[in-house]
């Protein structure tokens, strides 16, 4: 009996208009190119022939009425316009640095013949160059870093300004769902109302703290006796925040039972996964050279382990073409987040249709670059969007 519901929601009116929005845009996108290149004929133009073909086509996505699946699409293509629009940016740098180095050079001998002098002269261009290096390499653990700042932020203060599926996610990796069941949302319902009184006292370490001496259940019972069962008879915690976030053990404990935790429920996600994508992807190598393959393989899964373990920095565990998707997988929620968190604040109003916005802006970056400079876009993406729009 299952089988015709799932058909009937697979093929059902949801579906349809997505579809009809994908066939929409399109449709616009390549009749809107093909004219304003009639009317735009010269090839310098033809970036901006591709932005506003690419930003009017994207309004076809009002033609879908499901509203969290617009805005989750907004904001991937908008992260993934950054990222194209920085290796554009990058890439045109380098040229410029080149470019630039090769006129000095010329220039420097046709009025020196130091070979010192040019050595100097060359030795002090190079710092852009430093620069440069150290912004790729280190993109991926500052976008990493900064969108865990903000999730984990929420996850812990502000919960209601995440997307409670993806806040449900964060939780299962606390391990706290398993520890607790179905405590779990009174003890951080307690948390949160421990936090709100706390903001209201004066600051300082005394009025933060648990008094030496008294354990942490005897402290937390006249605030909540059944949380304060949670806590075993004579484990005491400095903080009260902190014997609210890890009842069962004590600071120092709870470090050693995060680690090991952890580790496990990365190695259940990560190892199937790891070993799919290589039977997928790699599977003509690992009929040639099954021991490199393997290798790969473990060296993969053991990063993945180690990334779950250190937390936000250890993105730099990763490999270094991994690290940017990891930031990119995190940054919509992040931004998502910061905005919920923003409204609460009264920092920002809501617009209407802005994933609309949102969207037609990203896609004309995004058609921009790969109409006119496709190399600076991730093969993947690339093969993705030729299969989508072919060769225009």
């Amino acid at each position: 009996m299952a089988c015709p519901a799932i058909f009937k929601t697979s093929g059902g009116r949801d579906t349809v208009g997505f579809a009809f929005f994908i066939s929409a845009y399109l449709s616009v996108y390549k009749a809107l190119l093909c004219m304003m290149r009639h009317l735009r004929p010269y090839h310098e133009g033809d970036r901006i022939n591709a932005f506003v073909a690419g930003s009017v086509a994207g309004l076809a996505m009002s033609l879908d009425k499901n509203k969290t699946r617009r805005k989750a699409l907004a904001l991937y293509l908008f992260t993934r316009s950054i990222q194209f629009g920085a290796s554009y940016s990058m890439k045109k740098w380098a040229d410029h640095r080149k470019a630039k180095r090769s006129t000095q050079r010329v220039a420097f001998q046709d009025t020196l013949q130091s070979p010192e002098k040019e050595h100097t002269l060359l030795a002090k261009s190079r710092w852009d160059d430093i620069l440069a290096k150290v912004m790729t390499s280190s993109a991926g653990a500052v976008l990493m870093s900064s969108s865990a700042a903000v999730n984990l932020y929420a996850c812990i203060l502000e919960p209601d300004a995440m997307p409670q599926t993806y806040w449900r996610f964060v939780i299962h990796h606390t391990g706290l769902p398993q520890k607790f069941g179905p405590m779990l949302r009174p003890l951080l319902d307690v948390f949160g109302s421990q936090l709100s009184v706390l903001k209201t006292l004066p600051p300082g370490v005394k009025n933060i703290t648990i008094p030496a001496g008294v354990a942490s259940r005897d402290f937390f019972f006249n605030i909540s006796p059944s949380v304060a069962a949670l806590f075993p008879s004579q484990v005491h915690h400095e903080y009260q925040l902190c014997a609210l976030m890890h009842p069962l053990t004590p600071c120092a404990g709870h470090l050693t039972d995060i680690l090991t935790g952890e580790f496990n429920r990365a190695l259940r996600m990560y190892a199937p996964l790891n070993f799919l994508l290589t039977l997928v992807f790699q599977r003509k190598k690992l009929a040639t050279q099954p021991k490199e393959v393997a290798q790969r393989y473990l060296k993969s899964t053991i990063r993945y382990f180690l990334n779950g373990i250190i937390a936000g920095l250890a993105v730099l565990i990763e490999a270094p073409g991994r690290q940017i998707e990891l930031g990119l997988y995190c940054l919509p929620r992040a931004l998502d987040t910061a905005w919920h968190l923003m409204l609460r604040l009264g920092l920002v109003r809501n617009i209407p249709s802005s994933d609309i916005a949102l969207f037609s802006a990203s896609m004309g970056v995004v058609m921009t670059i790969y109409q006119n400079d496709p190399s600076v876009i991730n093969k993947n993406y690339l093969s993705v969007l030729t299969h989508v729009f072919g060769r225009n």
